[in-house]
């Protein structure tokens, strides 16, 4: 084994124990931590990337460090690249916990909406084990789950974090440093090791007296009040979060989630929003449509799909034998109206998201209908054109998922209304074939 490379394993504190497993590539496979997710992630092996040594074990829990763009200045980085793999580490460490930069992950809004996009797929995508949002960087701990790479993960934290921080900020160019530092937990100990360190990372960097006052962490308490503390660079700090915002919405029933909604300021939509929309119909419905946010009419009147694309939607289901508040229940993807009906922003999205999956929850329903790309996108998690996802069958979250064209494309493009009717007809027999499986004995 090269020089090189048990560098890296000893830095991992893997060597000489880590060994592939039976029938797995050699070490030092092809890939990296900033893949494509359309490419083949690596899930086995070590590589690196500039200079820091990356090691992928599939099914392992993962330390991960990233940065924003600024936080290490360019002396630094450069002094940096002559230390040994053990003094960079430390160093990276104290620098960061230094404040370097424009610590930015100060302000109140861009953490909260950070600490929003790690919880989005939190037990879908991934577990967080633990997790720490400082002034200039994130520790994470973390299990990917499934099919769904470390890369992938990180790619989809960062991308949607990037674009909301940067619109509060009124900027554009580079927000997070695209290197990111990621160590295999190795054992028992080490995760218990790994999470010490993410949550002592406050207390260690000056910013609390102990680690459950730091609201910007998976070890905050909820203290109803907590003093400021100062954070480098930047005058005060950051306010106590509220308790788990999605736990308590996941805990609701229909009034007490309805009340939420009409009274949410969780995102920027609400400042123009006449009335939330929160949903209509059947709240034990066997078929739930899902569109992608209200109108000018459904701002008005607090109901989906009241418009033109209302009454299509009205004919649509009239031609399946369905009838609005039959079996039935609409909603949307977001409560409140985009100005100029525009798609809704990412973390628009991430937050009325917990709305929409406790809906879900609540009605239990057999199907789901994708209205549309960015019903289709949001729900699954992933995205893909309208072609590649009508036809099949997909799930969310366990519930049978199916995707169409939403009633205001078909308004503009009529050629594709009989794609649509083919769905339709699609759709029934889904449905048809889920009642039979249930009903059929065992």
């Amino acid at each position: 084994m090269s020089s090189r490379r048990d560098e890296m394993l000893k830095e991992m504190g893997l060597w000489p124990r880590w060994r592939l497993r039976q029938g797995d590539a050699p070490l030092g496979g092809s890939g990296s931590a900033g893949d494509s997710p359309a490419a083949a992630p690596l899930v086995q092996g070590v590589h690196s990337r500039g200079y820091l040594p990356h090691l992928k074990a599939e099914g392992g829990v993962y330390f991960v460090t990233f940065r924003l763009a600024n936080s290490l200045p360019g002396d630094v980085l450069r002094q940096l690249e002559t230390l040994t793999p053990e003094q960079r580490s430390s160093q990276i460490d104290e620098h960061l916990d230094a404040g370097y930069g424009e610590a930015w992950l100060a302000v109140p809004e861009i953490a909260n909406a950070l600490r929003n996009a790690l919880l989005h797929f939190d037990g879908s995508r991934y577990r967080l084990q633990a997790w720490v949002i400082m002034p200039n960087h994130v520790h994470l701990l973390i299990e990917p789950l499934g099919k769904h790479s470390l890369s992938e993960v990180l790619q989809g934290v960062k991308s949607v974090s990037a674009h909301e921080a940067n619109r509060i900020l009124g900027r554009e160019g580079a927000f997070w440093q695209p290197e990111s530092y990621d160590h295999l937990v190795r054992n028992s100990g080490d995760f218990d090791r790994c999470r010490e360190y993410v949550l002592q990372n406050p207390v260690k960097a000056g910013l609390v007296s102990a680690a459950h006052e730091y609201p910007f962490s998976s070890g905050f308490r909820g203290a109803s009040s907590i003093a400021a503390k100062h954070v480098p660079g930047r005058a005060g700090g950051a306010p106590a979060l509220r308790d788990d915002r999605r736990a308590r919405i996941m805990r609701m029933d229909w009034s007490e989630l309805k009340a939420c909604v009409a009274s949410c300021v969780d995102c920027e939509l609400h400042a123009r929003r006449n009335k939330t929309v929160f949903g209509v119909g059947d709240e034990q419905a066997s078929w739930l449509f899902v569109g992608e946010g209200p109108g000018a009419d459904e701002d008005a009147q607090g109901e989906p799909f009241v418009g033109q694309a209302g009454r299509l939607l009205d004919s649509m289901l009239a031609a399946i034998e369905l009838k609005r508040g039959h079996d039935v229940y609409i909603g949307n993807i977001v409560k409140c109206r985009p100005p100029g009906n525009r798609t809704p922003q990412p973390q628009e999205a991430l937050a009325c998201e917990p709305y929409l999956q406790r809906q879900i929850e609540l009605i239990k329903p057999a199907l789901i209908v994708a209205l549309g790309k960015v019903a289709a996108v949001n729900l699954l998690g992933r995205e893909a054109t309208i072609a590649s996802l009508r036809g099949k069958v997909h799930e969310y979250r366990g519930t049978a998922l199916i995707v169409t064209y939403h009633p205001a494309y078909l308004l503009r493009s009529l050629p594709d209304k009989a794609k649509a009717w083919a769905d339709l007809c699609f759709a029934v027999d889904t449905m048809r074939g889920l009642k039979e499986r249930v009903t059929t004995p065992i």
